[in-house]
């Protein structure tokens, strides 16, 4: 009857059945579990309540190779239930950390497209997670074993597909959220690899980035920015390493190309390009540190390869400069970040894409005008100049017309500059007129290399021959004077004797050079000049504090007491000289004039043997350096 006590009677033959395998949880029941751990994690009644949002952490933190850990299957149930409480996890950090550390790319596409939805709601609810986010999955693009694709109980998923997991749930979050953009680029520098990175890791970072910048266009001048200006560094340090080794260490340096695999695969292996073999690892200091320098030069290389790459697939050759975003872009690196540094391969990227047409050579020699005769620091005055030389000189595909309007437009500068400095000048002196004087050397060294184009060929003459490809060689052949371009020859001579006495200060090396090349070309004589200036010495230059930086000469050493003259001149500085890098140095192929002599110059050898006679008869030959 209803007032009677019930009782309750266990049965010991009921069947109990214990769960073998936890990862069978309902959705209902994970659902549950997720709502009282974060409520009570929110909410704390008791010390106890954050319990659950304990276990929780402990539950979803859990080893991938432990086999304690959660299958796909329930963690794909917990995901879904925490997006459905996404807007409760502001204030639930340790539990998104734990969510962004969740190895997930080496799951099912089921899990990887959860999981990337889970991050663009978080990252839409609140914003602060965002750049969290987007550092995490950058950080993957330096190092992404192939183990992260071989999770036990799933079928292996390859390192490429991987990585495209990761562009597609960056490229969502971009798209979606308004700052993103710029939070981008700051986790692309701060997870930068450093210096002790591997090769491999470095370029397989910058390939990725460089992925991104042609995908996400917000972002794409600024990562190309980066890229160059690590590729900056990277080189000047290059170059300080490298000035300390002999010359057979530098060759062998230089000489070997990197795999292929490097630069363009994502290989399914976790081994690294530069792991040490067992004879490297008990190896001398200076092989080790070989060793690490030739991992710079692989580098740089690579990078510089990708560089050529992506312009050569974006660059409309046939768009004007102005209009070309591309050469713009070069152009922006060139001054902010290569021209500022002594980079030794980098500026090769504007060398070469300068020569895609007589008019992208054109604005970029101007360019170099305008800041040599701008109102730019000047320091960058004194480096344009020697960028414009050096371009002139070793550019093969700037014609000739190009260089006698520059080199004459450069000829009347210099005298414009002789008529103003002239009258007060009580002798060489390079800080007062350093621009002087490094215009005057560029002069010289164009002069060197491309003496033929300033040569005027007379067409009856050839006629009148009947040799439509007549040469200047074989006008000397002939025994005959080469006819010079208008002006340029009394220019010279006029500054060459004047009191600012630019053979002084200008580069010995460059001096002689030219010297040799003037006297046998019968363009000008100057070694009279030359002797009569051994007997000079220039004096201690004082500061002007108004001038900046603006050497371009040596560098002060604890040597220079003992340097005489040479600390007071020029340094033979012209930045395209011969590009070294083993594998990138393929881009360059037909661009790059080579230093060559005059057909039927003596080489120094030659000089060497020839008798102390010989050389009196040749200065009889000239009785003056009018003459």
């Amino acid at each position: 009857s209803p007032t009677k006590k019930l009782k309750v009677a266990f049965d010991d033959n009921v069947h109990i059945r214990i769960m073998d395998d936890w990862n069978e949880k309902s959705v209902d029941l994970v659902k549950e579990e997720v709502r009282v751990a974060i409520r009570g994690h929110l909410t704390p009644t008791t010390p106890a309540d954050d319990s659950h949002y304990l276990r929780l952490l402990q539950l979803l933190g859990q080893n991938v190779l432990s086999p304690d850990a959660p299958n796909s299957a329930l963690l794909l149930k917990y995901l879904r239930a925490l997006e459905a409480r996404v807007s409760l996890l502001g204030e639930c950090k340790r539990l998104v950390d734990v969510i962004l550390n969740l190895s997930w790319l080496g799951r099912d596409d089921e899990f990887a497209g959860a999981y990337t939805h889970f991050l663009l709601v978080l990252a839409t609810v609140h914003v602060k997670y965002t750049e969290e986010i987007l550092d995490r999955l950058v950080a993957h693009f330096e190092r992404l074993p192939a183990s992260a694709g071989r999770l036990p109980g799933h079928d292996v998923v390859s390192r490429s597909v991987m990585f495209d997991r990761l562009h597609a749930a960056i490229h969502l979050v971009i798209k979606r959220i308004p700052l993103a953009g710029t939070l981008l680029c700051v986790a692309i520098r701060d997870n930068s690899p450093n210096d002790t990175a591997t090769s491999r890791a470095h370029l397989q970072y910058q390939r990725h980035v460089l992925q991104l910048a042609q995908e996400v266009p917000e972002v794409r001048s600024e990562v190309l920015a980066f890229i160059v200006q690590r590729s900056v560094s990277i080189d000047v340090q290059i170059q300080k390493d490298i000035d300390e080794l002999d010359e057979e260490s530098e060759d062998q340096l230089l000489q070997k190309p990197m795999s292929k695999d490097a630069l363009h695969s994502d290989i399914e292996s976790d081994s690294d390009l530069d792991s040490m073999s067992e004879s490297e690892a008990t190896s001398t200091e200076d092989q080790r540190r070989l060793k690490q320098l030739r991992l710079q030069v692989t580098k740089l290389d690579g990078s510089l390869e990708m560089l050529f790459e992506h312009y050569t697939r974006e660059f409309d050759a046939t768009a004007a400069p102005e209009d070309n975003l591309e050469f713009q872009e070069l152009l922006s690196h060139f001054t902010s970040l290569i021209m500022i540094n002594r980079s030794r391969h980098a500026q090769f990227l504007v060398f070469h894409f300068a020569q895609q047409s007589p008019e992208y050579a054109a604005y970029f020699i101007q360019e170099c005008i305008r800041i040599i005769f701008g109102n730019s620091l000047h320091s960058h005055r004194l480096t344009a100049c020697a960028y414009l030389g050096s371009f002139l000189a070793r550019a093969s595909h700037v014609g000739g017309d190009m260089i006698r309007e520059v080199f004459s437009e450069l000829c009347v500068s210099l005298d414009e500059m002789r008529r103003r400095y002239e009258p007060s000048c009580m002798g060489p002196d390079r800080q007062r007129y350093n621009l002087y004087y490094t215009v005057t050397q560029t002069l010289l060294y164009v002069f060197c290399f491309r003496w033929r184009d300033l040569v005027v060929i007379d067409p009856d003459a050839t006629a009148r021959l009947g040799d439509a490809h007549l040469t200047a060689e074989d006008i000397l052949a002939d025994n005959r004077d080469l006819t010079w371009l208008p002006g340029i020859k009394e220019t010279l001579t006029r500054n060459i004797h004047s009191s600012l006495n630019p053979l002084k200060v200008c580069s010995p090396a460059i001096v002689g050079e030219f010297a040799k090349i003037a006297n046998h070309l019968r363009f000008l004589y100057i070694f009279s000049i030359i002797e009569r200036n051994k007997r000079i010495r220039l004096g201690r230059m004082t500061s002007f504090p108004d001038m900046g930086e603006w050497d371009l000469g040596r560098r002060g050493t604890a040597l220079d007491s003992k340097s005489g003259d040479a600390h007071h001149q020029l340094e033979a500085y012209f930045p395209f000289d011969p590009y070294q890098l083993p594998q990138s140095k393929k881009w360059l192929q037909g661009e790059y004039n080579t230093w060559q002599l005059p057909h039927g110059m003596p080489t120094d050898e030659d000089d060497d043997d020839e008798d102390e006679d010989e050389d009196e008869d040749e200065e009889d030959e000239y009785e003056s350096d009018d003459d």
